[in-house]
């Protein structure tokens, strides 16, 4: 598939999130913004802390097809 026919990304790249946050804490926040589909908080391999950054997924719209 060419990178041109690939479908819209509907997902935000959030840094420097503090170590406290949880998931539901960022779709609380990020849902002032519209609905949010998923929330992603990566953890290091190891120390099963989160890495400092998360993806916040937004459901496409028909307008953004």
């Amino acid at each position: 598939m060419s990178r041109y026919m690939r479908p819209p990304n509907s997902s935000l790249f959030v840094r420097n999130i503090s170590d406290e946050s949880r998931p539901e804490d960022l779709r609380r926040e990020f849902g002032r913004y519209g609905p949010v589909a998923d929330v992603y908080v990566p953890l290091d391999f190891y120390s099963r802390r989160p890495r400092g950054f998360a993806y916040i997924q937004y459901p496409l719209t028909a307008s953004a097809a």
